[in-house]
């Protein structure tokens, strides 16, 4: 006898309009993993036409099945899930109208809920761009290490408005993530032909359900806050007082015990483009207040450590794009912030564990590029000097903080009244003395130009 489940589904197909000639139901992107939490977990995919869809699971909690569609982008929610659990998981789908049977399966995969309270990896990679060989290499190297979720910082793709370069880039990287949730950062590419960034919403699910630009978002994951931002546009005012609260938010939240940023645009970086002044100056003293563990970017394709004003910079765009050489042209603040340079395809190996935060940059060939302690207090840096607050900052002080006073405000210079009429002074003597020392006939030829030809005519 059927179960309510599968007749749930019957009743979906047959529901459907009938068609002629009904196209094929393919996958053109293979199920893949988003935005999974304690209960519940997204599993996304794409067809080639319009279909039906049964998502089947099986793990702690016992077996089910979700229905979906029809329609071509799928994004099937998977609730009432044990915390902390495996479970195994497959789509079926049929196309719109036919009631034959199913056309597709996909090949099974698995995947875990959060566990709030147990140690946990996370992987940080970007700059894939439609370098399928490289990127592909090194995906290969994280399939190794088993993480729990993905960390992407952007440029998927050369140009967003290209659906061919979406689904090779989900061919490259689906081995990986229809196990392993990924949440991107929105990188320039993606903007490409598709400035209003729809092909990005339509692959992904974005925590909070933000379905326009900026792209700001923010997950828990275990003792761990997670922070997307969007270099795009770092003059948005509404994302800075965003960030302000959510990172204030998390402060007062004791069962957190580390925030990790990311963002496609490095704030430091000394590759092609180098560091984003925009981004130094609204956002990085937002991160600084609430002492951000770490803030991984993309952009350049390389890999980047960066300290400055107390905090850690990792730039991770070696996913596969042309890779960049160190650039001699970057400003001060740049080339103080770095700690290593590599030229390498890799990607970012970070273990959680407590109040311990580890991480390693491994490359595409399994070489160890760098070790570094997160949770270690960062050197400090005397020459540092911090921008001036923005609008945001200034006006959204951390809860129970007290404003401080003028004098004491770090970096601000503020000349006395006597100084200036001093210098006011001493340059109005300067310019007298040169008027009256310069020779009187050049003084009256540049106040009288007709002067001197009258002369010559006499």
């Amino acid at each position: 006898m059927p179960s309510p489940l599968h007749a749930a589904f019957a009743l979906a197909v047959a529901a459907a309009p009938a068609v002629d000639v009904a196209p094929s139901s393919r996958f053109a992107i293979a199920p893949y993993l988003q935005d999974v939490r304690a209960d519940s977990v997204v599993v996304a995919f794409v067809t080639e036409a319009p279909s039906v869809a049964l998502v089947h699971y099986d793990g702690p909690s016992g077996k089910g099945a979700v229905v979906s569609g029809p329609t071509q982008t799928h994004k099937v929610r998977l609730s009432g899930l044990a915390t902390g659990a495996r479970y195994r998981y497959s789509v079926s789908v049929r196309r719109q109208g036919d009631l034959t049977g199913v056309e597709s399966v996909s090949e099974p995969a698995e995947f875990t809920t959060m566990a709030p309270g147990l140690p946990f990896l996370f992987l940080v990679y970007g700059d894939c761009r439609d370098r399928d060989a490289d990127h592909q290499a090194v995906v290969r190297a994280m399939l190794r290490e088993r993480p729990d979720l993905l960390v992407q910082t952007g440029d998927m793709i050369s140009r967003g408005s290209d659906t061919s370069q979406w689904r090779r880039y989900f061919a490259a990287v689906g081995p990986l993530i229809r196990s392993v949730p990924m949440y991107p950062a929105l990188g320039n590419h993606e903007l490409r032909g598709d400035p209003e960034a729809s092909q990005f919403f339509r692959y992904f699910v974005i925590p909070g359900e933000r379905k326009r630009r900026p792209v700001y978002y923010s997950f828990r994951y275990g003792n761990s806050l997670f922070v997307s931002l969007d270099g795009n546009s770092p003059t948005d005012h509404d994302q800075e007082l965003w960030l302000n609260r959510t990172l204030d938010e998390a402060k007062r939240d004791p069962s957190i015990r580390h925030t990790f940023a990311f963002v496609h645009q490095p704030p430091y970086s000394v590759g092609a483009y180098c560091g984003s002044d925009r981004l130094q100056r609204r956002l990085v003293p937002i991160l600084r207040r609430y002492n951000v563990r770490a803030v991984f970017a993309g952009h350049e394709h390389a890999y980047q450590h960066l300290e400055r004003g107390g905090l850690r910079y990792f730039v991770s765009g070696g996913g596969g794009a042309p890779l960049y050489t160190r650039s001699t042209s970057c400003n001060f603040e740049d080339d103080m912030a770095l700690r290593l340079f590599r030229a390498e395809h890799h990607y970012l190996r970070v273990q959680v564990d407590g109040d311990a935060a580890t991480l390693i940059a491994i490359s595409q060939h399994g070489e160890v590029l760098e070790r570094v302690l997160l949770h270690e207090p960062v050197v400090p840096d005397d020459d540092y000097r911090a921008a001036p607050p923005t609008l945001a900052a200034a006006t959204s002080p951390p809860v129970g903080s007290p404003p401080l006073p003028a004098s004491s405000q770090p970096g601000r210079f503020r000349p006395s009244a006597l100084l200036f009429l001093l210098l006011v002074s001493a340059m109005a003597m300067i310019v007298g003395l040169l008027l009256l020392t310069a020779p009187r006939a050049r003084r009256r030829d540049d106040l009288m130009p007709h002067a001197r030809r009258k002369v010559r005519r006499s």
